[in-house]
């Protein structure tokens, strides 16, 4: 079956095959391979991830000379030619891994295409050279920078690339050419471990890489391959400080617990960890109803793009409201006012959920009969909001998703900083004044970001690229940490 075939058997029930990644090989399912399931749907099949786990890594550090050696320009030109062979209309390999994703992952058709046709972009040749500028150096990547006055330095510093597991993400498939791109630019041995509800996208990158130079040392260094989260007889095969340097996981707590197991001295722990966005508005949204409906469109925005699976995306809202009657009558019609913003969002910014959580809609139907201290607009099955009328937040606030939001009223809205923490990733503010005012407090208490209510990080990409280039993940710059800043020192300069 070609690979066109698999895409559209894909969405037919047909087990879709899928290769394991060596170092340029390409490695089919064989009569001993592993059938699979993807987390919402689709089924697929590997190689036997136990026959080839001692493959998939690099033993030998000194094999990594070769990419050492490329000049970091070189590796930005290569993979600046790949950027077009990534798009989506003219690549079947990617189109597999859009048709695979769309079956075994949450995000609908209209979500998920704007995602992939957004892969080539990441490989501007500006936009990776702009990175490595701001973020490393390309000095300290191609050798040993001088560090004192010239002529006179006994110091000197490189930027070395290490052999590197991502165990990535699949909820938003771009983390796929995020990893492959930091990878490159890094100058280090990558081996990918695939998402079950996206077990296509990094393998059809770098498919396509093998494509365009299957000797290329970017090419000759990246692995790709999907086997079962904890399966051990795999996992300590591969997670050895004798084999793999750096540890970069993305995943929900018990995935994060489990990868603790491995950490032993001589592997760093670069952590993805799961996140916990919110939205804070401001009691102007109360007070007018232009502003109520401009910050109910910003609410909807902040929770329904990528259908709420994001880390950035709301699920609480704190509201600057009294919780006396009418304050809150008019926290319920804010509430009506997000409820309808959810519907008139454009479908490529979000869409009704392909599944209704049915125990989220079970929880929404048993507060709605407790009207004392809620009030539930909507369902689990378009999109709803929940009003409380205390201060507290729903008990499963973690776990609202697919355009589900709670409102949350604070008399003192300066509370909100001692209600957030390091899991805090995204913070949409309205409106701008009460922003500057809490930016200071919230970054202290945990926050990574704080922007207006309703903005993104793509549309301040699309306005000015520039000022978005090599901006920290999480709070940290993965960039800077994939590598190993090694010091060379000589004899006093007499």
């Amino acid at each position: 079956m070609t690979i066109t075939e698999q895409s559209a058997a894909s969405s037919t029930g047909v087990v879709v095959d899928i290769p394991f990644l060596i170092r340029g090989r390409i490695i089919e399912p064989g009569p001993d391979g592993v059938e699979h399931s993807g987390r919402a749907g689709a089924r697929f099949r590997t190689p036997d991830p136990r026959k080839y786990a001692a493959d998939l890594v690099l033993r030998d550090a000194s094999d990594l000379k070769d990419l050492h050696d490329t000049p970091i320009d070189e590796i930005i030109d290569f993979l600046a030619e790949l950027g077009p062979l990534l798009a989506l209309d003219c690549n079947p390999l990617m189109r597999a891994a859009f048709e695979l994703a769309l079956q075994a992952g949450e995000l609908t058709e209209p979500v998920l295409r704007p995602v992939y046709d957004s892969v080539p972009g990441l490989f501007v040749r500006s936009r990776l050279s702009g990175q490595v500028d701001k973020l490393i150096g390309k000095e300290y990547l191609d050798g040993w920078v001088e560090l004192g006055r010239p002529g006179r330095s006994t110091m000197r510093m490189r930027a070395i690339g290490t052999r590197n597991l991502h165990i990535i993400a699949g909820n938003v498939p771009l983390v796929a050419a995020m990893t492959v791109q930091r990878s490159a630019l890094t100058k280090g041995d990558c081996l990918i471990k695939m998402p079950s509800n996206d077990p296509y996208t990094a393998a059809a990158i770098v498919s396509s890489m093998i494509d365009l130079d299957p000797n290329h040392p970017v090419t000759k260094h990246f692995a790709v391959a999907y086997w079962k989260g904890g399966d051990t007889v795999v996992e300590r095969e591969i997670i050895r400080p004798s084999r793999i340097e750096k540890l970069t996981a993305w995943g929900g707590m018990s995935s994060m617990t489990h990868i603790q197991r491995y950490l032993v001295p001589g592997i760093e722990l670069i952590a993805m960890n799961p996140k916990f966005s919110i939205s804070i508005v401001g009691h102007e949204a109360l007070e007018d109803r232009t502003a109520m409906d401009e910050a109910a469109m910003g609410v909807a925005l902040m929770a329904g793009r990528m259908n709420q699976t994001a880390c950035s995306s709301t699920r609480v809202v704190y509201v600057e409201c009294e919780v006396d009657d009418d304050d809150l009558d008019r926290l319920e019609q804010f509430g009506l006012a997000i409820h309808k913003a959810f519907h008139d969002l454009p479908p490529h910014e979000s869409t009704a959920p392909k599944r209704p959580d049915a125990e989220l809609e079970n929880e929404l139907q048993a507060l709605a009969l407790d009207d004392e201290f809620y009030r539930v607009i909507g369902d689990a099955k378009s999109a709803g909001v929940v009003v409380s009328r205390t201060e507290d937040p729903v008990e499963f606030a973690d776990r609202l998703t697919n355009r589900i939001v709670n409102l949350v009223p604070v008399p003192d809205i300066s509370r909100v900083q001692y209600w957030v923490s390091e899991e805090t990733q995204t913070v949409g503010i309205y409106p701008e004044s009460l922003r500057e005012r809490l930016r200071d407090d919230l970054a202290l208490h945990g926050v990574q970001r704080t922007l207006p209510l309703g903005t993104s990080l793509r549309l301040q990409s699309a306005a000015d690229p520039e000022q978005t280039l090599g901006l920290p993940h999480d709070g940290m710059e993965p960039l800077r940490r994939m590598v190993r800043w090694v010091i060379d020192q000589s004899s006093a300069v007499v």
